[in-house]
């Protein structure tokens, strides 16, 4: 199957089974595999994986995966990269209040900012 039509079956069958496609995430993978959704009904896996840095560091290496593969022009790279920037800015200020409604409204911006690239790289040219 072609790499492109892979990742777009991947990203339909997600949205699929998705319960609420606003309160569920599409989850990013890092590099401990561990797939942080929000599932665990409290955010805790959101809470955890925004204010750790992993969230944003994961968007930015796919980011970059995504460039590197001519997949995201240079010019939306650097739009999607300075939206990253001013919510890992953000992130930092939320995590150190401990404000846990702010801090899922950061994950949720996040997700947002994953379907962003997702469309960008493999998708139909709507804009998130």
């Amino acid at each position: 199957m072609h790499k492109k039509t892979m990742a777009v079956a991947l990203a339909a069958a997600a949205l699929a089974t998705a319960t609420g496609a606003h309160a569920q995430g599409w989850g990013v993978w890092v590099g401990s595999g561990q797939q942080y959704g929000y599932g665990d009904g409290g955010g805790g896996w959101a809470v955890r994986a925004v204010c750790s840095g992993e969230r944003a560091r994961g968007l930015e290496g796919r980011l970059n995966h995504e460039e590197r593969e001519g997949e995201i022009d240079p010019g939306t790279a650097d739009r999607i990269h300075e939206a990253i920037d001013r919510l890992e800015d953000r992130s930092r200020n939320e995590c150190a209040e401990g404000d846990r409604r702010a801090i899922w409204n950061i994950a949720q911006r996040f997700d947002r900012i994953q379907g962003w690239m997702e469309n960008e790289a493999h998708g139909d040219g709507r804009r998130w």
